[in-house]
């Protein structure tokens, strides 16, 4: 009896081909997030780019297929902070009524974002590398620029309502960030009491907002 031999199945194999576009947005995200750890828990020095790649599960190739140097990937990885910090809004501002509930309810919200672990790491690690790179410290002080706009409106709304004398809406603004969420968030910083119940926080916050707006109001040319 003639026994014919099935021919084994030819495997046709899938051609991988480029990621899709979305694909590779979620590749490079990995990459910076897994650098934002790196960067956080060593030094810039330390954290190689051999080290990323291992860590994020890549091969160089694909690393520098979308950053050109550990530089270029560090710069992302701060302007991924800054925007977090910064871009996302702290929510609409009252267009009516005292300005004060609503300066009060964007420095606590910028606070807290400040004194967040993640963001407390990039900025100890910023401090510690701006002498390489210095347009790196310049970037994140203009990174503000989005909160600085949000919080002049709001001046100049005030301004139109009376509420505080005429000045310069950007300079109050600035001034409004330095004073309620930069300096105080930095000295918790510092004395490494930066997990702060809400509540105290929001009372530090608020007593700050009345510090400044009593040097914003109109006086009382009636005394």
């Amino acid at each position: 009896m003639n026994v014919t031999k099935a021919k084994p199945n030819k495997v046709v194999r899938r051609r991988s081909g480029r990621p899709t576009k979305e694909q590779a947005g979620q590749i490079t995200d990995h990459i910076v997030v897994v650098a934002t750890r790196l960067f956080s828990e060593t030094s810039f020095e330390a954290t190689t780019v051999d080290l990323i790649a291992a860590k994020a599960g890549i091969s160089k190739q694909t690393f520098y297929a979308r950053f050109d140097s550990k530089e270029a990937l560090f710069a992302a990885v701060i302007r991924k902070r800054m925007n977090d910090l910064f871009l996302a809004s702290p929510g609409q501002p009252d267009r009516a009524g005292p300005i004060e509930p609503t300066l009060v309810r964007i420095g606590v919200e910028l606070s807290k974002r400040a004194l967040s672990p993640a963001a407390i790491a990039i900025d100890r690690l910023i401090s510690s590398e701006a002498y390489q790179f210095r347009q790196l410290a310049l970037a994140y002080q203009e990174s503000a620029t989005h909160a600085r706009g949000l919080i002049a409106g709001i001046f100049s709304n005030a301004m139109r309502e009376g509420q505080i004398t005429t000045a310069d809406s950007r300079f109050l603004a600035q001034q409004f960030l330095f004073s309620v969420v930069d300096g105080p968030t930095r000295a918790l910083i510092l004395t490494g009491k930066t997990a702060k119940p809400e509540q105290e926080l929001r009372e530090q916050v608020r007593a700050a907002v009345d510090l400044f707006l009593d040097g914003c109001r109109p006086s009382d040319r009636s005394a």
